[in-house]
């Protein structure tokens, strides 16, 4: 089959730096190529602005001229927008929080196209049952809308966990140091514990940076790292800390599980992680009892070297078996076969 993925036009695929969904596309571009297909990826950076993706996405139809192809799958809402404007087939892949997180009006701009996106769309997919449920209650839709619940996958491989040097005493974060991401929660939740808190990922914010480390007592800010230092962190690491109060698929997540990490986090890891098995999603509405979750169930955690390999062990299987990138190419072949025959 010929796939055309088409990216945003903001950062390079594959990222030079931070970039969840470049990376994302990167490893599947590779795991379709491997299963034997012709995968083209449509992509112009510019400026690495957030704005770059309008005039990309104006020029995507002049850049399809002359390419051969079976589907185009779009990942990101302006771009698949513009393709059913030009009245091109295509399918959609939503990767954004907007359909949970909308406090400014760029948001409610980003939700608006998001619904478009997928009303106009040959077939959806969506990357967890959370999200087919929220775009079936939001977008209505007769018949139906197409839609396929579909996660991406990790490298098994590539993370992979070093277990003679894990201590016990060792939580990591991964992801941009913003409030969004409740990192000061897990800072508090790890406070007089004796566990240490490691964060890698961007800091946009040094005032908020500042609040998490004055939140907590071992906290350590990285900054963005390179994929052999995240790798490292990983294998060395004991827990993953996931506090974000919005989310579709966490990268990070799976990237922990196959690391065989167990993950703690909030309603956003509900249905990845398996609630005593490879983690706990821990309830957070009340932000009190949310923190108290997270310190009660890390110390639960570090008291235990059974529970925590156990934990480890069966979070690897989980990315193994369920997140494996063969298994999702041949889900999305189904999802492109089908949108080719209607």
């Amino acid at each position: 089959m010929r796939v055309v993925l088409i990216a945003g036009g903001v950062e390079p695929i594959p990222p030079t730096g931070y970039g969840a969904i470049e990376r994302i596309l990167a490893d599947y571009q590779t795991a379709l190529v491997a299963a034997g297909h012709t995968v083209r990826v449509l992509n112009r950076v510019r400026h690495h602005r957030m704005r770059d993706e309008y005039p990309f996405a104006l020029e995507v139809p002049r850049l399809l001229r002359g390419l051969e192809y079976d589907v185009l799958h779009a990942h990101t809402p302006v771009v698949a927008n513009r393709l059913a404007w030009r009245g091109l087939p295509f399918v959609y892949t939503s990767h954004s929080r907007h359909w949970f997180y909308r406090d400014r009006w760029t948001h409610r701009w980003g939700y608006w196209l998001e619904k478009r996106a997928v009303r106009r769309a040959r077939a959806v997919v969506a990357l967890t049952e959370r999200l087919a449920r929220t775009m079936r209650a939001t977008v209505p839709h007769t018949p139906p809308l197409p839609i396929s619940v579909i996660p991406f996958g990790v490298d098994s491989a590539r993370f992979s966990p070093a277990w003679g040097v894990r201590t016990g005493r060792r939580g990591l974060g991964v992801g941009v140091v913003l409030p969004f991401k409740r990192w000061e929660v897990a800072a508090r939740a790890l406070r007089g514990t004796g566990l240490q808190l490691r964060i890698a990922g961007p800091l946009p914010s040094s005032n908020y940076a500042e609040t998490v480390r004055s939140a907590g007592d071992s906290v350590e800010l990285l900054g963005e790292v390179d994929d052999a230092t995240l790798r490292r962190l990983y294998a060395e690491s004991d827990f993953l800390v996931h506090p974000s109060a919005v989310e579709v698929l966490s990268a990070t997540v799976l990237q922990a599980l196959a690391s065989a990490l167990p993950v703690l986090g909030g309603s956003p890891v509900e249905g990845v992680v398996d609630d005593g098995r490879t983690g706990w999603a821990i309830p957070d509405r009340n932000p009190g009892a949310f923190l108290s979750g997270l310190r009660a169930r890390a110390l639960e955690l570090a008291g235990d070297d059974l529970v925590r390999k156990r934990m480890g062990e069966a979070a690897r299987a989980v990315a193994l078996e369920r997140y494996g990138w063969p298994r999702v190419v041949e889900a999305h072949l189904a999802v492109y076969r089908s949108a080719m025959s209607v």
